[in-house]
């Protein structure tokens, strides 16, 4: 039986990159120094600053929530959580349940936005529209910019400095080959571990689990006791990044460092695509950052709710 290669005792983690496994101390040490650690390196937070955790209920943003709420008093800022609630149902009920026992535990404030609310239907509901008009977009995409506006948004109200996501690295490698396939540039020039402040009205983005493999973040979870419910969205089938998730996990079989490096090459070409990075306007139908006149948000609640106005 494999054994922790600082203590001797029984190996819990198989750490490939350092050659051995560790025990679950010695791994949850490990991984939260890795936490630290990259806050600082790229300056993440600052003492004092009001920190917004973007929380899905899922294993990864469960995990950032954690770490946050055990070092807020180290780091010297002030936590509040945020949700979406989507509208899909049978699974974000579920996760939210979630999201509403930990985030009570941990002692952090959390603060729901949802998409009925907010854009006057549900996600469901605009995939059904979605169909009918033909799939011009898929609901991943719909979802997405949709999401990222609301937390945005709710972030602002909240009147927080940064909004911390859960990404992890093989989150990242995916991000990184499906911009390149699909050729967005102005998505390659976003990328990286922090966003600065390029608009008054988008809270710059921090993610703190940037260089943890999600199998690493798997692993911590588990070890810590921190459970979410075993549910999948059911519209990822149709997302390109789930084919790229897939094909990526077929090469790491036979490649195991190929995530590292994806990574790497992401690094490498961070600064060159910023230099010429499109700056952001501000979108004249809801005043939010926008990268052209209308806002992607505005754009597609718009064509959604034509499709659901011509239904009836």
């Amino acid at each position: 039986m494999p054994k922790c290669m600082l203590c001797s005792s029984k190996a819990a983690v198989k750490i490939p990159y350092l050659g051995g496994h560790l025990c679950s101390t010695h791994f949850s040490q490990y991984f939260e120094r890795r936490f630290l650690q990259t806050l600082e390196r790229f300056g993440m937070v600052r003492e004092g600053e009001k920190v917004a955790v973007a929380v899905s209920g899922g294993k990864d943003s469960l995990t950032l929530l954690y770490l946050f709420s055990k070092y807020r008093r180290v780091l010297g800022v002030e936590l509040v959580a945020v949700a979406i609630d989507e509208g899909i149902g049978g699974y974000r009920e579920r996760k939210l349940m979630a999201a509403r026992r930990y985030a009570g535990e941990w002692g952090v404030e959390l603060v729901i936005k949802s998409f009925k609310e907010a854009f006057g239907f549900t996600l469901d509901e605009a995939v059904e529209a979605l169909m009918r008009g033909g799939l011009r977009y898929k609901p991943c995409t719909v979802c997405g910019v949709l999401r990222r506006y609301l937390l945005n948004r709710a972030a602002l109200e909240l009147g927080a400095d940064k909004l911390a996501t859960a990404h992890n690295m093989d989150d990242e490698a995916q991000a990184f080959l499906m911009n390149m396939v699909q050729a967005s540039f102005r998505a390659l020039s976003r990328e990286g571990p922090v966003s600065g402040r390029v608009h008054e009205k988008l809270v710059p983005r921090i993610k703190p689990l940037y260089f943890a493999p999600e199998r690493e973040v798997a692993a911590y979870a588990l070890i810590q006791g921190i459970e979410s419910p075993p549910v999948e969205g059911p519209y990822i089938a149709s997302s390109t990044r789930h084919i790229i998730r897939r094909w990526l996990n077929r090469v790491e079989l036979d490649e195991r460092s190929v995530k590292y490096r994806v990574l790497a090459l992401k690094e490498l070409l961070r600064e060159p695509l910023r230099e010429g990075a499109e700056s952001f306007r501000t979108c004249r139908v809801c005043g939010m950052p926008s990268s052209g006149e209308v806002c992607k948000a505005c754009s597609l609640t718009a064509y959604v709710r034509s499709l659901l106005n011509n239904s009836f």
